[in-house]
């Protein structure tokens, strides 16, 4: 009988043995370029004008001497997130993300405040990511928790540069951003994706998170893609959005087949509970949106196509839209067009 004591016990306790992280994170899986404007959709410069990021990934953004890994780590266990997963076996990659973004009035040329529309408003930022993924479940966790500045100068001096070379119109409201002087800012992200449908084809998942900071609200949505695709339904993140796409790791196709290229797209409802880019924090800032003012359900939606080249070279086109996020005689609908280029190892 007592033979069979070390079966019955692998069998009881293996649970508590095996589950845990396993896999190999690459050091450095690849990087990425985005930027977005409004002005090929919108045909004016308003609302969300623009932004520019740069992602990278693996795991050597956890070893960078500017890093906020260890601190949004350090808030995961704190607040136990990270025990949604750990009793199941798991895999867990990085990133790094640095970026900014520009919000605009729809006049720009007005040089005095503009008290019935959305104010001038710019976030320039850094954040980190860890993404989980526990394949038994089908189900991932992401984390991100972002640190940046509300209402630098510099946002007026880029756009302002962007605005000769192209000969547009020069913005001459930025003394009324949004906290202007400058203010620093910080926004925690937790989300968990569930595969809902996948084949050699077609994948669809659901996805909720929620986010405390800057902007503070939660959401559920579902994302989907469609067409010759040779990585696993978790490895493409179209979801991960704050206007501009969130710093999410990079993944590679499994290096068999032709290369993918596929559409996607996604929707997701918001209860928008606070967004300092319209209400302001806590400095005093010229114009700003109150909060009787702000539209509570914001909805989001976005179609674009990928293309991989060489089994190495991603490009896409996007295009992502909202709608109106505040209320009053100059309450609207927003969009904008994206590219992004990321290179995966």
């Amino acid at each position: 009988m007592y033979r069979y004591l070390p079966y019955f016990l692998l069998l009881v306790f293996a649970p508590s043995v095996f589950a845990g992280e396993y896999g190999t994170e690459k050091y450095n899986s690849g990087w990425q370029f985005n930027t977005d404007n409004d002005g090929p959709v919108e045909q004016t410069d308003r609302d969300y004008t623009g932004g520019l990021s740069v992602t990278l990934s693996g795991k050597r953004v956890q070893e960078y001497m500017v890093s906020i890994d260890s601190l949004r780590a350090g808030i995961d266990e704190l607040l136990g997130f990270s025990k949604l997963y750990q009793s199941a076996d798991y895999m867990s990659f990085h990133s790094q993300q640095y970026g900014m973004a520009l919000f605009t009035p729809d006049d720009i040329e007005s040089t005095t405040p503009i008290n019935d529309d959305r104010p001038y408003a710019s976030l320039i930022f850094m954040s980190n990511t860890e993404f989980t993924v526990v394949p038994d479940k089908n189900r991932a966790y992401v984390s991100i928790f972002t640190l940046g500045f509300l209402g630098l100068d510099l946002a007026e001096d880029i756009q302002r540069f962007l605005h000769e070379i192209t000969g547009s119109d020069n913005p001459n409201g930025w003394q009324y951003q949004v906290s202007a002087g400058g203010e620093p800012t910080a926004m925690l992200t937790y989300g968990v994706q569930e595969n809902l449908y996948s084949t050699e084809r077609q994948q669809l998942k659901f996805e909720y998170e929620g986010n405390l900071g800057f902007i503070t609200d939660v959401n559920a949505g579902v994302s989907w893609r469609w067409g010759r695709i040779n990585s696993p339904w978790w490895a493409f993140n179209s979801y991960q959005s704050k206007y501009m796409k969130q710093s999410m790791p990079i993944f590679s196709s499994d290096g068999e087949g032709r290369n993918e290229f596929y559409l996607w797209a996604g929707a997701r409802l918001n209860l928008r509970l606070y967004n300092s880019l319209l209400q302001g924090q806590f400095r005093t800032s010229e114009v700003t949106v109150s909060s009787d003012d702000m539209q509570r359900l914001v909805a989001e939606y976005w179609l674009g196509v990928t293309k991989e080249f060489a089994k190495k070279y991603y490009a896409s086109l996007f295009v992502r839209a909202h709608s109106d996020e505040f209320k009053g005689p100059n309450a609207r609908d927003a969009a904008w067009a994206g590219f992004e280029f990321s290179v995966a190892y």
